[in-house]
């Protein structure tokens, strides 16, 4: 076939002249015209005909002569066709067949739902991506951050909030990152059943994921750390705010310097007093301070033989409180599967929880 001898020798338009004559021949078989269709869409793909490739292919998966076998290349070739035109309803529309005739490459779906979003079709976006992300998760694949981001995007498009955490957490545990652990706990925050007392925890985990970046950051931190009796803690806050220059800058100096003197100030106080606090402890209630004192001062050690007091004592006040902070004091001593142990048994403040799932990412 002449048309056949041009396209070996590269010249597709040449080609498609010789493909007109063949299909003005009145008396083609069905056969043969599904032959001359098959070459009519290889040159047209070559000349980057992409309208006259489209309808040859669409004539070729709509005829009888085209077996089960061949459908899915031509299906192929249709979606390729159709991106070229920029038809975005036809790549949906061709990428669905491939699939629902059991095409097995896994990058025609994502081809689809690319096209789904650039289509503003958000919510096709969500339903395909949380098909795909099942497929995945069966397959124990771990879908790649790029699709996740475009299930997020999509979620946040429709104000499904629900979804977008369940998305955000997932890239957070397959794809940890500073700006992810900044937008979690940012969330967290915003809670409007936030425990209070929980709030200098939050901050612990932006020190702890490299997110105290501004200069209210640091001294919002430390002052919760000075009113929840924990100079120590808010002594190195300050001097970290200090040693990196985000605070003893502009028009703040003066305030800065103010917060750091009273932290040096209750440090020494508590320097004169802890000992005796820490003789006199007895209940949990007790423990639980001293553990924390301890904590406040890096040492870990001390930290754990406190707390695991307050836990053995019994009659613990505030017991998701105190479990989450001998589980933080475990991580940092090292003892990752004890400080799992206590994870897992936070139970009874929702922020608690939320919290103790984040250590436990840290802690794998």
């Amino acid at each position: 076939m002449a048309a056949q001898e041009a396209l070996k020798n590269n010249q597709a338009e040449q080609a498609l002249s010789r493909i007109r004559e063949a299909l003005a021949v009145a008396e083609l078989t069905s056969a043969e015209r599904t032959l001359v269709l098959r070459t009519q869409a290889v040159a047209a793909l070559k000349a980057q005909n992409w309208n006259l490739a489209i309808e040859a292919l669409e004539h070729l998966l709509s005829s009888p002569e085209v077996t089960a076998a061949d459908r899915l290349p031509l299906l192929e070739s249709l979606i390729s066709a159709a991106q070229q035109k920029k038809d975005h309803a036809k790549v949906v529309k061709s990428a669905r067949q491939y699939l629902k005739e059991g095409g097995p490459k896994p990058v025609v779906r994502l081809v689809m739902i690319q096209t789904l979003a650039v289509m503003g079709d958000h919510k096709q976006v969500v339903n395909e991506m949380q098909e795909k992300v099942r497929l995945d998760v069966a397959a124990g694949l771990k879908t790649p951050e790029q699709e996740l981001r475009l299930l997020a995007v999509s979620q946040r498009q429709l104000k499904d909030n629900a979804g977008y955490q369940s998305t955000l957490r997932r890239l957070l545990e397959a794809y940890p990152s500073k700006a992810y652990w900044a937008e979690v706990i940012q969330r967290l925050a915003q809670q409007v059943s936030l425990n209070p007392r929980l709030e200098l925890d939050l901050y612990r985990l932006l020190d702890q994921t490299d997110n105290l970046e501004e200069a209210g950051d640091y001294t919002e931190m430390a002052q919760l750390a000075l009113k929840a009796g924990l100079p120590a803690e808010a002594l190195r806050v300050m001097a970290k705010g200090f040693d990196v220059g985000i605070l003893g800058q502009g028009a703040e100096v003066a305030a800065h310097n103010k917060l750091r003197t009273e932290a040096q100030k209750k440090v020494q106080e508590d320097e004169r007093s802890f000992a005796q606090f820490e003789q006199s402890a007895q209940d949990s209630t007790a423990w639980a301070g001293v553990g924390n004192v301890y904590a406040s001062q890096l040492n870990w050690a001390a930290a754990n033989v406190a707390y695991a007091k307050a836990l053995a004592v019994g009659g613990v006040r505030r017991e998701p409180e105190l479990r989450l902070h001998h589980a933080i004091s475990l991580i940092k001593a090292g003892q990752k599967d004890a400080a799992r142990q206590q994870l897992a048994a936070v139970q009874g403040d929702a922020l608690a929880v939320e919290l103790a799932s984040l250590w436990g990412l840290l802690a794998r």
